[in-house]
């Protein structure tokens, strides 16, 4: 049986949080696969500890409260035998607002949150007295909004609403718009994110292609999918799916479908990548 819970993002959270959950379920497969997300997550798991591989093999234990930065590539992971986790999904320049000096290095890495946020302990704790979903919701919320210490950025929030809403538009007319220097906006956009707008804009758009192929219906048809996307043409999307996920969109296809929408960003894997293999 899964429990998935969702708390309204409280008011003092906008514009940091956009979505809090808590989550029970035994995983599908042992392993899976995670897609680089445009988001930043603070996970605190109550389960038995993940083991997360990168791409070059090593495993880790991962402790029991994490940030898992804006991610360039994808990540592989063994799950618990029975998941048990709180998470809050925080908008890119959403840590900048807890952890000013911490956040640009969280890019492309999974952390302890202790070494970004203070108090973590009491909140691990708190999270396991609590008896009831919705209490643990409420606990994490108020952590936040305790930890949100100044606003957010909004040279960069505005810049991420821009990226959003046309991944073709060039930094160079995003910085007009907003009335700062292309290097300035780079620059606070570096040091609130870790990343750059190319890059988020990269990890965006694949993020909504991955969506968009689980919503067509049936079989997908990569050629429109493409142009539909942004993408130039099938190569493109070839070259942007190994780049992401190291699976040609076939490949990718063939082990997600079969799991549904709910897979499509957490790819249940059967057994390790052969890449991994050696550290298991």
């Amino acid at each position: 049986m899964s429990i998935y819970e969702e708390l309204v993002v409280p008011a003092g959270l906008a514009g940091i949080a956009t979505r809090l959950w808590q989550l029970e379920a035994t995983p599908l497969h042992r392993y899976e696969k995670i897609l680089p997300l445009p988001n930043v997550h603070l996970i605190v798991n109550l389960s038995d500890p993940y083991r997360l591989f990168g791409r070059a093999g090593r495993a880790a234990e991962v402790v029991d409260a994490f940030v898992s930065g804006l991610q360039r590539e994808c990540l592989v992971i063994e799950s618990p035998t029975r998941i048990r986790h709180v998470g809050v999904e925080l908008t890119p320049a959403g840590l900048h607002t807890m952890a000013p000096q911490h956040a640009a290095a969280s890019a492309g890495a999974v952390q302890d949150a202790r070494r970004l946020l203070a108090g973590v302990d009491a909140l691990v704790a708190q999270l396991h007295a609590a008896s009831a979903p919705d209490a643990r919701l409420r606990i994490l919320a108020e952590f936040l909004l305790r930890a949100s210490a100044q606003p957010p950025d909004r040279l960069v929030d505005d810049a991420v609403r821009a990226i959003g809403a046309d991944l073709d538009r060039t930094i160079e007319s995003i910085a007009a718009e907003l009335g700062v220097s292309q290097r300035t906006l780079m620059a606070r956009f570096r040091a609130v994110t870790g990343t750059t707008p190319k890059q988020h804009a990269q990890v965006l758009r694949f993020h909504r292609f991955v969506d968009a192929v689980h919503t067509a219906g049936g079989r997908p048809d990569w050629a429109a999918l493409a142009v539909s996307s942004g993408y130039y043409d099938q190569p493109h999307v070839i070259r942007a799916f190994r780049r992401f996920s190291g699976w040609t969109p076939g490949e990718y296809y063939r082990l997600a479908a079969e799991h549904g929408p709910d897979a499509a960003h957490f790819v249940p894997l059967a057994q390790l990548p052969l890449a991994a293999q050696a550290s298991a």
